[in-house]
């Protein structure tokens, strides 16, 4: 069917009372330069700094006082729906939540311009058998009706319509059409620039998150150790003079404290620039596990169960990381000779865990041991993704970090 406007119980909006005449108000201009000025106005209105509803209501609010025309109405459609939304009304009616403030593509007069993108006109609403509701049309005196697609590149992004009570001569619908270019152009205008500010802000929180990545991997790792380092050596001073053979042992231990500092660094770093890119999670997490073992003595054993499937290149960064901070929780508490690599494909989500056979630990969050071994940057991370992170260890039989992915995540 085809839509020709709203009925007076619509409570699309509130109705003007019938001594109201639009255009009555315009000034003594001829209707050439008024409609001119109509579509400087339009440009005017668009490029301001305001909401899009508020600039598309402002639009049709000139489109109404100045073309003199019962009502005007502006219908926008995002990228990708099907449904057309009521973003502005002028004239006889106001409100924007009646029954034609959704309409479908392809449904009544307003959805088949949007679904055909050719404009509407008409100077013979009544007996015209595409428009809807000829007695309202009689009741209102209603005579033309112009409906025009609101088009970008070809793309449909909405529909601007009116109504009048005399016929509307070639110079206005010549307007009509040019606003309707104009406020296509302003749509689109809102959006992109919406879109940019969503950008820029999505690029904010990622800057404020690597600075709390790198703020985790300076603390649970740089900083503590070089102040062990700094603690030894000053503790050292008296033994060099006294015990030179006592001290090259703690020399010595000192040292490998310094290369496995100097290791965590580089692997900091790494994580700073690294940036998977694949979503081939069960590659990238057995290289996170490798590039972390590098140069040490323990064996690393690698076992995948379940049908694998692909995750976001999002969730396979944010998992090598967390493997890559569990294996060096390994590497500088553990004592350890096996590390355990499994990744468990369930129904729902995927389980990593990483087990080893080291000494194990007594946690006492009470004193902070969750930040002491990394477990406080691991569940931020896994949080991030909404993922989860679970330990479980014991004295001398080994620790277990596992990290749960619901596959929604991805």
């Amino acid at each position: 069917m085809i839509e020709a406007g709203l009925q007076h119980s619509d409570p699309a909006g509130v109705r003007v009372p019938d001594t109201a005449t639009y255009g009555t108000a315009i000034d003594d201009a001829s209707p050439r330069n008024r409609e001119g000025n109509l579509r400087a106005e339009i440009n005017h209105l668009l490029a301001r700094p305001d909401s899009t509803q508020r600039l598309l209501q402002a639009c049709t609010d000139a489109i109404a006082d100045k073309l003199n025309v019962v009502f005007a109405r502006i219908w926008t459609l995002e990228r990708g729906h099907k449904i057309l939304e009521l973003q502005a009304s002028s004239g006889l009616y106001t409100g924007l939540h009646g029954s034609h403030s959704r309409i479908p593509v392809g449904h009544l007069k307003v959805g088949l311009i949007a679904e055909t993108r050719v404009p509407y006109l008409t100077n013979a609403v009544l007996g015209d058998p595409r428009i809807q509701n000829q007695e309202w049309a009689r009741q209102e005196g209603i005579v033309a009706f112009a409906g025009y697609p609101l088009l970008v590149d070809n793309r449909v992004i909405g529909v601007l319509a009116v109504f009048a009570r005399q016929p509307l001569e070639p110079e206005t619908l010549e307007t009509l059409g040019s606003v309707a270019g104009i406020v296509a152009q302003g749509i689109e205008r809102q959006r992109s620039q919406k879109e940019l500010r969503r950008a820029i802000k999505e690029n904010r929180q990622a800057v404020v998150s690597e600075r709390r990545r790198i703020a985790r991997e300076m603390h649970d790792g740089l900083l503590q150790n070089v102040t062990g380092i700094a603690l030894q050596l000053r503790a050292l001073l008296p033994s060099v003079r006294s015990a030179p053979d006592e001290a090259a042992t703690v020399l010595e231990r000192i040292l490998d404290l310094a290369e496995r500092t100097t290791t965590e660094a580089r692997l900091a770093v790494v994580g700073m620039r690294h940036f998977a890119g694949s979503d081939d999670v069960v590659k990238v997490v057995q290289g996170a596990a490798e590039r972390s073992l590098a140069g040490s003595t323990l064996r690393l054993e690698v076992d995948v169960r379940g049908r694998a499937r692909t995750m976001s290149p999002r969730i396979c960064d944010a998992t090598a990381l967390i493997v890559e901070q569990a294996i060096t929780n390994v590497l500088r508490h553990a004592q350890a000779e096996t590390v355990q690599l499994m990744l468990d494909f369930g129904i729902r989500r995927l389980r990593i865990s990483i087990r080893d056979n080291g000494r194990g630990f007594v946690r006492d969050d009470a004193r902070n041991g969750a930040t002491h071994f990394g477990l406080l940057g691991m569940r931020e991370r896994a949080r991030e993704i909404g993922a989860e992170v679970r330990v479980r260890s014991a004295l001398e039989h080994g620790t277990t970090v596992s990290v749960l992915v619901p596959y929604r995540s991805s």
